[in-house]
Protein backbone atom coordinates (compact mmCIF):
# COMPACT_ATOMS: atom_id res chain seq x y z
CA UNK A 1 0.00 0.00 0.00
CA UNK A 2 1.63 3.41 -1.64
CA UNK A 3 0.47 6.79 -0.43
CA UNK A 4 1.33 9.73 -3.03
CA UNK A 5 3.22 12.51 -1.32
CA UNK A 6 1.24 15.00 -3.86
CA UNK A 7 -2.03 14.04 -1.72
CA UNK A 8 -0.70 16.25 0.78
CA UNK A 9 -0.01 19.05 -1.14
CA UNK A 10 -3.25 21.24 -0.93
CA UNK A 11 -2.87 21.17 2.54
CA UNK A 12 0.32 22.56 2.78
CA UNK A 13 2.13 19.64 4.05
CA UNK A 14 6.26 19.48 4.14
CA UNK A 15 8.26 16.75 3.10
CA UNK A 16 8.89 15.11 6.32
CA UNK A 17 5.48 15.96 7.41
CA UNK A 18 4.23 13.87 4.72
CA UNK A 19 6.64 10.76 5.03
CA UNK A 20 5.63 10.53 9.16
CA UNK A 21 2.10 11.16 8.81
CA UNK A 22 2.04 8.23 5.92
CA UNK A 23 3.64 6.11 8.32
CA UNK A 24 1.88 6.70 11.31
CA UNK A 25 -1.68 5.98 8.90
CA UNK A 26 -0.01 2.83 8.14
CA UNK A 27 1.15 2.95 4.36
CA UNK A 28 4.29 0.53 3.74
CA UNK A 29 5.91 3.40 0.80
CA UNK A 30 6.01 6.31 -1.32
CA UNK A 31 4.94 7.48 -4.48
CA UNK A 32 6.40 11.06 -5.85
CA UNK A 33 5.47 13.95 -7.68
CA UNK A 34 7.58 15.60 -10.50
CA UNK A 35 7.21 18.25 -12.68
CA UNK A 36 10.20 19.30 -13.10
CA UNK A 37 13.01 16.68 -12.00
CA UNK A 38 15.35 19.81 -10.92
CA UNK A 39 12.44 21.01 -8.39
CA UNK A 40 10.99 17.70 -7.08
CA UNK A 41 14.35 15.66 -7.40
CA UNK A 42 16.92 17.97 -6.44
CA UNK A 43 20.02 17.17 -4.50
CA UNK A 44 18.33 18.79 -1.05
CA UNK A 45 15.19 16.85 -1.50
CA UNK A 46 16.83 13.31 -2.82
CA UNK A 47 18.66 13.82 0.22
CA UNK A 48 16.03 14.40 3.05
CA UNK A 49 13.96 11.56 1.25
CA UNK A 50 16.93 8.97 1.78
CA UNK A 51 16.99 10.32 5.41
CA UNK A 52 13.16 10.30 5.75
CA UNK A 53 12.94 6.90 4.22
CA UNK A 54 15.32 5.47 6.82
CA UNK A 55 13.64 7.24 9.54
CA UNK A 56 9.94 6.23 8.43
CA UNK A 57 10.32 2.65 6.61
CA UNK A 58 8.91 4.10 3.92
CA UNK A 59 10.51 3.75 0.76
CA UNK A 60 10.45 5.36 -2.92
CA UNK A 61 8.51 2.86 -4.63
CA UNK A 62 7.13 4.58 -7.81
CA UNK A 63 7.47 8.50 -9.27
CA UNK A 64 4.79 9.71 -11.71
CA UNK A 65 6.51 12.52 -13.75
CA UNK A 66 3.09 14.66 -14.46
CA UNK A 67 2.86 16.51 -17.74
CA UNK A 68 -0.67 19.06 -16.84
CA UNK A 69 -1.45 21.34 -20.00
CA UNK A 70 -0.99 24.29 -17.51
CA UNK A 71 2.58 23.38 -17.66
CA UNK A 72 3.09 22.19 -21.22
CA UNK A 73 1.31 24.69 -23.43
CA UNK A 74 2.96 23.42 -26.50
CA UNK A 75 1.74 19.77 -25.94
CA UNK A 76 4.05 17.10 -24.93
CA UNK A 77 4.93 13.67 -26.03
CA UNK A 78 3.00 13.74 -28.85
CA UNK A 79 3.80 17.51 -30.00
CA UNK A 80 6.70 18.17 -32.55
CA UNK A 81 7.54 21.38 -30.34
CA UNK A 82 8.14 19.95 -27.09
CA UNK A 83 8.86 16.27 -27.71
CA UNK A 84 12.58 16.19 -27.27
CA UNK A 85 12.56 18.19 -24.01
CA UNK A 86 10.06 16.34 -22.79
CA UNK A 87 11.68 13.02 -23.78
CA UNK A 88 15.23 15.01 -21.68
CA UNK A 89 13.14 15.77 -18.87
CA UNK A 90 11.86 12.21 -17.90
CA UNK A 91 14.67 10.51 -18.56
CA UNK A 92 16.86 12.25 -16.09
CA UNK A 93 13.69 12.22 -13.54
CA UNK A 94 14.08 8.88 -14.50
CA UNK A 95 18.15 8.42 -13.23
CA UNK A 96 17.20 10.21 -10.38
CA UNK A 97 14.26 7.75 -9.66
CA UNK A 98 16.21 5.20 -9.69
CA UNK A 99 18.67 6.60 -7.58
CA UNK A 100 16.08 6.79 -4.64
CA UNK A 101 15.24 2.86 -5.78
CA UNK A 102 11.97 3.06 -7.46
CA UNK A 103 10.45 0.33 -9.29
CA UNK A 104 8.23 1.90 -11.64
CA UNK A 105 8.23 5.47 -13.56
CA UNK A 106 5.04 6.50 -14.28
CA UNK A 107 4.40 8.87 -17.12
CA UNK A 108 0.69 11.07 -17.91
CA UNK A 109 1.14 12.52 -20.97
CA UNK A 110 -1.67 15.10 -19.81
CA UNK A 111 -0.55 17.75 -22.08
CA UNK A 112 -1.34 15.63 -25.31
CA UNK A 113 -5.02 16.41 -25.13
CA UNK A 114 -7.30 14.57 -28.23
CA UNK A 115 -6.30 15.76 -31.33
CA UNK A 116 -7.51 16.82 -34.28
CA UNK A 117 -7.91 13.61 -36.98
CA UNK A 118 -5.45 15.14 -39.23
CA UNK A 119 -2.86 15.04 -36.33
CA UNK A 120 -3.62 11.81 -34.69
CA UNK A 121 -1.15 9.52 -36.73
CA UNK A 122 1.67 12.03 -36.13
CA UNK A 123 1.28 12.62 -32.41
CA UNK A 124 0.74 8.53 -32.02
CA UNK A 125 3.80 7.65 -33.60
CA UNK A 126 5.81 10.37 -31.46
CA UNK A 127 4.22 9.38 -28.64
CA UNK A 128 5.46 5.84 -29.17
CA UNK A 129 8.95 7.22 -29.98
CA UNK A 130 9.00 9.52 -27.11
CA UNK A 131 8.12 6.78 -24.70
CA UNK A 132 10.68 3.97 -26.44
CA UNK A 133 13.33 7.07 -26.01
CA UNK A 134 12.31 7.21 -22.26
CA UNK A 135 12.06 3.55 -21.79
CA UNK A 136 15.84 3.16 -23.46
CA UNK A 137 16.95 4.71 -20.66
CA UNK A 138 14.81 3.65 -17.58
CA UNK A 139 14.60 0.05 -18.62
CA UNK A 140 18.56 -0.74 -17.78
CA UNK A 141 18.31 1.59 -14.42
CA UNK A 142 15.64 -1.60 -13.51
CA UNK A 143 12.70 1.06 -13.98
CA UNK A 144 9.15 -0.16 -15.49
CA UNK A 145 7.66 2.83 -17.22
CA UNK A 146 3.82 3.02 -17.08
CA UNK A 147 1.74 5.29 -19.06
CA UNK A 148 -0.93 6.62 -16.89
CA UNK A 149 -4.23 7.19 -19.81
CA UNK A 150 -7.21 9.52 -18.93
CA UNK A 151 -10.05 10.17 -21.06
CA UNK A 152 -10.26 13.70 -23.48
CA UNK A 153 -6.74 12.55 -24.10
CA UNK A 154 -4.37 11.41 -27.10
CA UNK A 155 -4.36 8.54 -24.44
CA UNK A 156 -7.51 8.08 -23.31
CA UNK A 157 -8.48 4.29 -22.46
CA UNK A 158 -7.42 1.28 -21.71
CA UNK A 159 -7.49 -0.52 -24.77
CA UNK A 160 -5.64 2.26 -26.68
CA UNK A 161 -3.14 2.60 -24.04
CA UNK A 162 -2.13 -0.96 -24.44
CA UNK A 163 -2.42 -1.24 -28.15
CA UNK A 164 0.41 2.45 -27.81
CA UNK A 165 2.72 -0.09 -25.54
CA UNK A 166 2.84 -2.86 -27.48
CA UNK A 167 3.98 -1.25 -30.57
CA UNK A 168 7.05 -0.21 -28.50
CA UNK A 169 8.11 -3.72 -28.15
CA UNK A 170 9.49 -3.34 -24.59
CA UNK A 171 8.73 -5.66 -22.48
CA UNK A 172 9.21 -3.34 -19.12
CA UNK A 173 6.58 -0.71 -21.10
CA UNK A 174 3.28 -0.94 -19.47
CA UNK A 175 -0.09 0.92 -18.33
CA UNK A 176 -0.87 2.85 -15.89
CA UNK A 177 -4.44 2.48 -14.35
CA UNK A 178 -6.19 5.19 -12.47
CA UNK A 179 -9.38 3.64 -11.22
CA UNK A 180 -11.15 7.23 -11.53
CA UNK A 181 -10.08 7.57 -15.15
CA UNK A 182 -10.97 4.64 -15.68
CA UNK A 183 -14.58 4.90 -14.19
CA UNK A 184 -15.04 8.41 -16.15
CA UNK A 185 -14.60 6.26 -19.25
CA UNK A 186 -16.80 4.41 -18.83
CA UNK A 187 -14.62 0.87 -18.08
CA UNK A 188 -15.35 -2.18 -16.05
CA UNK A 189 -12.69 -1.89 -13.46
CA UNK A 190 -13.27 -5.93 -13.03
CA UNK A 191 -12.47 -6.34 -16.41
CA UNK A 192 -9.27 -4.54 -16.48
CA UNK A 193 -6.44 -6.45 -14.93
CA UNK A 194 -7.34 -9.31 -17.46
CA UNK A 195 -7.65 -7.31 -20.61
CA UNK A 196 -4.34 -5.22 -19.65
CA UNK A 197 -2.66 -8.97 -17.86
CA UNK A 198 1.42 -8.47 -17.53
CA UNK A 199 1.15 -5.17 -18.90
CA UNK A 200 -0.87 -3.88 -15.82
CA UNK A 201 2.60 -2.34 -14.42
CA UNK A 202 0.93 -0.05 -11.81
CA UNK A 203 -2.60 1.05 -10.09
CA UNK A 204 -3.61 4.64 -9.17
CA UNK A 205 -6.61 3.98 -6.25
CA UNK A 206 -9.43 7.01 -6.67
CA UNK A 207 -13.03 6.99 -6.99
CA UNK A 208 -15.58 8.55 -8.72
CA UNK A 209 -19.15 9.80 -9.77
CA UNK A 210 -18.02 10.24 -13.36
CA UNK A 211 -15.52 13.28 -13.51
CA UNK A 212 -12.20 12.04 -14.02
CA UNK A 213 -10.54 14.88 -12.02
CA UNK A 214 -13.20 14.28 -8.77
CA UNK A 215 -9.96 11.45 -6.81
CA UNK A 216 -12.51 10.36 -4.64
CA UNK A 217 -11.37 7.53 -1.80
CA UNK A 218 -12.23 4.37 -3.22
CA UNK A 219 -15.21 3.32 -2.25
CA UNK A 220 -16.60 6.43 -2.01
CA UNK A 221 -18.86 5.62 -5.25
CA UNK A 222 -18.18 2.23 -6.51
CA UNK A 223 -17.46 -1.52 -4.86
CA UNK A 224 -13.71 -2.32 -5.77
CA UNK A 225 -14.18 -6.13 -4.38
CA UNK A 226 -14.36 -6.80 -7.91
CA UNK A 227 -11.37 -5.10 -9.25
CA UNK A 228 -9.07 -6.22 -6.44
CA UNK A 229 -9.93 -9.88 -7.04
CA UNK A 230 -9.79 -9.65 -10.65
CA UNK A 231 -6.08 -8.37 -9.49
CA UNK A 232 -5.45 -11.14 -7.70
CA UNK A 233 -6.73 -13.93 -9.96
CA UNK A 234 -4.29 -12.32 -12.49
CA UNK A 235 -1.11 -12.26 -9.72
CA UNK A 236 -0.49 -7.86 -10.07
CA UNK A 237 2.96 -8.03 -8.67
CA UNK A 238 2.34 -3.95 -8.41
CA UNK A 239 1.64 -1.31 -5.95
CA UNK A 240 -1.50 0.20 -5.07
CA UNK A 241 -1.02 3.59 -4.70
CA UNK A 242 -3.73 5.90 -3.72
CA UNK A 243 -4.26 9.33 -6.07
CA UNK A 244 -6.47 11.78 -4.06
CA UNK A 245 -5.54 14.81 -4.82
CA UNK A 246 -8.66 16.17 -6.70
CA UNK A 247 -10.95 15.66 -3.36
CA UNK A 248 -8.22 17.26 -1.19
CA UNK A 249 -7.54 20.39 -3.46
CA UNK A 250 -11.71 20.72 -3.71
CA UNK A 251 -12.09 20.86 0.10
CA UNK A 252 -13.83 17.48 -0.13
CA UNK A 253 -11.47 16.26 2.74
CA UNK A 254 -7.90 16.67 4.24
CA UNK A 255 -4.74 14.78 2.34
CA UNK A 256 -5.16 12.55 6.13
CA UNK A 257 -8.69 12.18 6.09
CA UNK A 258 -8.76 11.22 2.44
CA UNK A 259 -5.80 8.68 3.27
CA UNK A 260 -7.24 7.03 6.26
CA UNK A 261 -10.63 6.62 4.50
CA UNK A 262 -9.37 5.31 1.25
CA UNK A 263 -6.69 3.22 3.24
CA UNK A 264 -9.27 1.72 5.66
CA UNK A 265 -11.66 0.87 2.86
CA UNK A 266 -9.30 -1.03 0.80
CA UNK A 267 -7.98 -3.02 3.52
CA UNK A 268 -11.78 -3.80 3.85
CA UNK A 269 -11.96 -4.52 0.56
CA UNK A 270 -9.10 -6.69 0.20
CA UNK A 271 -10.14 -8.99 3.09
CA UNK A 272 -13.67 -9.90 1.29
CA UNK A 273 -11.98 -10.03 -2.14
CA UNK A 274 -9.58 -13.02 -0.65
CA UNK A 275 -12.21 -14.78 1.89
Amino acid sequence: MVNADWNFWPDGFDRARIWHTCAEIGFEGMELGVYRADDELSAAAMSSMVTLGAATGLGVEAVLFSMPPARWPDGGLASPEASTRAVAEITETARRAADLGARVLGVWPGADLSPPATDRAGGWARTIDAIDAVAGVAGPLGLAVAVEYKPAQLVAGAEETLRLVSEIHRAEVGVLVDTAHAIAAGEDLAALPGLLGERLVHVHLGDSGGDADADLPPGAEHDFVPFLRALATTRYPGALSFDLYGSVQAGLSTGVGASEQGLAYIRGALATASA
